[in-house]
């Protein structure tokens, strides 16, 4: 990102604090160019982590995105080129995470129309997303039988480049938050020695009406508990200066709520980062089903920072405990 980028991105974001917050536009704007230069925060970590209600000494201690960048070049050293392509694109993941995948789905450039028109036939609903995509961005849910043309259907996903899923069905006390997939966020990395460490945790939430849950796309992510998996606080998200102890969509009160089969929840993070050994440094996506965990994706040389610190501890002394002795 350019300077020029970089700050008018900052004055943006500086211009909404005075909004929401009061203050004066020009002093947000010297202190976050001060935390981007100190402590390599964007003005998203500024912003959601509330930098501007922090002290150097608390700031110090949070994973910014330039700090995770710098510990994803490090940590993420060894994947390899078919490695970081599994991690990069959702077809090939499905593929050799399939263990950890219990819902059907198909990459539409490389099934025929009659397949295509078989799998509608087998699900009600389905979703669809982009092969390559981040922040929830191109994913929609549909209903097969508002499908009217589906070989015009067909056609546009095999040029869009897009997989068709099953819907999963999420554990009834989740979709009592929202009834889009809220998903868990596990970030985990390796130390020098190989061992896996748990950075940190948050349940993402969709917003009201919403197809996905992520937290650039509208949605509310909540503290989790590392240990327990129980909600420690209100959530945010990354549009408003609010805590959130209700889910706005649902009037669930959050604090206190407990993710199902948290135990298995963490099981399954430990045994995908045993199945790619050369993973360093990324962020799991797992929901929770009737039954148990499923996973969803691995964010790779973008696990994200701000989410897994909504508990208000900073996790940058976990990250360089991985990084003694990585050159």
């Amino acid at each position: 990102m350019s300077r020029w980028s970089a700050g008018k991105k900052i004055y943006q974001m500086a211009r909404e604090l005075k909004r929401q917050r009061g203050g004066f536009t020009g002093a947000y704007v010297l202190d976050a160019a001060r935390c981007s230069c100190r402590y390599q925060a964007s003005p998203e970590n500024y912003f959601v982590l509330r930098f501007y209600e922090l002290n150097d000494e608390e700031r110090e201690t949070y994973l910014t995105s330039g700090r995770s960048a710098m510990a994803d070049r490090k940590l993420n050293q060894f994947m390899t080129e078919e490695k970081n392509q599994i991690m990069s694109h959702k077809r090939l993941f499905y593929r050799y995470f399939s263990e950890f995948l219990h819902r059907e789905s198909i990459y539409v450039p490389e099934v025929s129309y009659p397949e295509f028109s078989a799998f509608l036939d087998s699900h009600e609903m389905f979703i669809l997303k982009p092969d390559r995509g981040i922040m929830g961005r191109g994913i929609e849910k549909l209903c097969t039988d508002n499908v009217k043309e589906r070989e015009a259907l067909y056609n546009e996903c095999k040029t869009a480049k897009l997989l068709a899923e099953q819907v999963i069905r999420q554990h009834a006390e989740l979709e009592k938050i929202s009834n889009c997939v809220n998903s868990v966020r596990v970030n985990a990395a390796r130390d020098r020695k190989g061992a896996v460490r748990f950075i940190g945790a948050c349940l993402k939430c969709g917003a009201k009406g919403a197809s996905a849950d992520n937290f650039h796309s509208g949605g509310i992510a909540y503290p989790l508990n590392m240990k327990t998996g129980i909600v420690t606080g209100p959530g945010r998200n990354n549009t408003e200066i609010k805590d959130y102890e209700y889910h706005p969509g649902s009037s669930v009160y959050m604090p206190g709520f407990s993710v199902p089969y948290w135990k298995e929840v963490i099981a399954c993070a430990m045994k995908a980062m045993e199945r790619m050994p050369e993973l360093g440094y990324v962020g799991w996506d797992i929901a929770v089903t009737p039954k148990g965990p499923e996973l969803i994706e691995g964010n790779c040389h973008w696990p994200g920072g701000n989410i897994i610190q909504l508990d208000k501890i900073g996790k940058y002394p976990l990250i360089k405990e991985c990084l003694e002795g990585v050159t």
